[in-house]
């Protein structure tokens, strides 16, 4: 847990010989949830419906071979937060991204349901800016089905899914990879969407190098791969 910048220049330090892949989203958007969920850890993030419950970057080590990081989420939809954010969150987050030469790339999660506010859209720009990849996870896929006037209309939640992803996409000018993403274990296209997901971290430690994973995703997006990793 790295609650200052010293702190964070120690872990980045004595993390340096190890890949790192970080994990950034809004406040409630199902950041801590897609974490434990990914790892099979039940409280290894924190999740909560408190705005910012994670306060610091916080770094964990993964088999031995990968460091996944934690990194504090931006103001929540109601605001909440927002002066830490600016003032001290964002500042560190920073911090991280530019200094852990380690970093291969991030996974930026959203709930699906949102619309994608300024903040985020900056957010996502000055990380770009910085030439670490950025791989869209549209989390509460399965939240879906409570907007459906008749859930049980063929296609209807297909076609639901489809348009919330083009207006994300849209809203963020978002060319890359996306996966939808559901933490709720009993559904096969949640089980299917962390096997996708681990698939694309696994390729990512395998490339070695920011610029191998930008390619990577680059080229994976280009040809409309998403579902074959």
């Amino acid at each position: 847990m790295c609650p200052t910048r010293e702190v964070l220049y120690q872990g980045i330090l004595e993390t340096a010989s190890l890949p790192h892949v970080c994990i950034a989203g809004e406040s409630n958007a199902g950041k801590s949830s897609l974490i434990n969920h990914l790892l099979h850890k039940h409280s290894l993030a924190k999740a909560s419906s408190v705005a910012g419950k994670t306060r610091s970057v916080d770094m964990m080590l993964v088999n031995e071979r990968v460091v996944i990081t934690d990194l504090p989420g931006l103001p929540s939809r109601d605001g909440q937060v927002t002066a830490m954010w600016e003032g001290a969150w964002k500042p560190l987050v920073f911090d991280y991204i530019r200094r852990c030469d380690s970093l291969l790339g991030m996974l930026y999660v959203h709930d699906v349901r949102w619309k994608v506010s300024s903040l985020v859209r900056e957010f996502l720009d000055e990380v770009r800016a910085t030439g670490v990849p950025v791989l869209l996870v549209l989390s509460k896929d399965d939240k879906l089905v409570t907007e459906l006037s008749d859930p049980t209309a063929h296609g209807a939640e297909h076609a639901l899914r489809e348009r919330y992803m083009r207006r994300v996409r849209r809203s963020l000018g978002f060319e890359g990879v996306h996966v939808h993403y559901s933490t709720n274990s009993e559904l096969a296209v949640s089980r299917k969407a962390r096997r996708r997901l681990l698939r694309y971290i696994e390729s990512m430690v395998e490339e070695g190098s920011r610029d191998k994973c930008l390619k990577l995703l680059d080229d994976i997006a280009r040809e409309g791969r998403f579902s074959d990793m």
